[in-house]
């Protein structure tokens, strides 16, 4: 192994180090923070460091495809890792393959990119799919508890004690803010401007109209949960009917290493070329290209035709 990528992996190595320590350090901090403050009191203070800093990393965030107001299962700061080693993957495979250093060093900059940005978007619509399946229950639930005769605030309370996460965190925060003085429909678009859930724009709309109007909200929340229900069903039946489309894609995407892991097995001479010519380690990058750009291209449109 040469002595510039031995350098370039220890100091990502060393970088990986630094970036676990600082978040143990902030985890710290953090706990600390929970000790001094209640928790519903921390929550609802804005921090005014981290809002100078939204338009000073904004650029970033788009490049990251991080957005600073949304639920994350991984920390920030482990997604950042991840795309580091799966860069640092691609400079130790371009040490056999012996493409140009510039070459190199581009694909692992595009790799690591691809890699933060699909992390970070798989978590938003991971947890975003997670409120939509909830959303018709916690409906219902708050229509049976106006229909009892309770206001909205105590439905919202009974959905932060009763209902799963992510929705009982999503509305303990709401609960928070209503404790503040802010009226329900603003504290569940708030929820749909952190999620970008649209049945919650739905939902806060639909409170609004009738606080604001009169009426009987029951009956208006009852329509509304059979109306996100049947999106929610219909949501369903369109993954249900994708899921060849989608079998195929990953199959397809996996047919190339599986077969080629076989041909190394059987004849390892016939994939000398691709790995140790330069016209073959030319053609093994471009058939890499290929097959990701396709598997991406099959995601993309499949999303596209299924998204409500």
């Amino acid at each position: 192994m040469s002595t510039p990528l031995m350098i370039v992996l220890l100091l990502l190595l060393c970088a990986g180090a630094n970036t676990l320590w600082l978040d143990s350090r902030q985890r710290r901090m953090d706990r600390q923070l929970e000790i001094a403050l209640p928790t519903a009191e921390a929550a609802t203070l804005v921090s005014i460091r981290r809002a100078a800093k939204t338009s000073r990393w904004h650029v970033f965030h788009r490049l990251a495809n991080y957005r600073p107001d949304a639920v994350y299962m991984l920390r920030p700061i482990y997604v950042l890792l991840a795309g580091g080693m799966a860069g640092a993957a691609i400079i130790y495979v371009n040490a056999f393959l012996k493409f140009p250093g510039l070459y190199g060093g581009i694909a692992a900059v595009g790799v690591a990119i691809l890699v933060v940005r699909g992390l970070f978007g798989w978590q938003r619509h991971r947890f975003a799919n997670q409120l939509f399946q909830q959303l018709p229950d916690a409906v219902q639930l708050v229509t049976s508890t106006v229909r009892s005769g309770l206001p909205v605030h105590e439905a919202f309370r009974t959905i932060a004690r009763e209902m799963p996460q992510p929705t009982s965190g999503q509305f303990a925060i709401v609960c928070s803010e209503l404790n503040t003085g802010r009226s329900p429909e603003e504290a569940v678009e708030a929820v749909y401007q952190r999620t970008q859930v649209p049945e919650y724009a739905m939902f806060a709309v639909t409170l609004a109209v009738q606080l604001k109007t009169g009426g009987s909200l029951a009956e208006t929340l009852q329509t509304l949960g059979e109306t996100v229900s049947q999106r929610v069903a219909l949501a369903a039946r369109a993954k249900a009917l994708a899921g060849e489309v989608i079998f195929s894609s990953r199959a397809l995407t996996g047919a190339p290493l599986v077969i080629g892991g076989l041909l190394y097995m059987i004849n390892p001479r016939s994939i000398d070329l691709l790995l140790f010519d330069p016209q073959g380690n030319v053609l093994l990058a471009y058939a890499a290209c290929s097959v990701l750009i396709g598997h991406f291209v099959i995601r993309w449109m499949v999303r596209r035709e299924t998204t409500l």
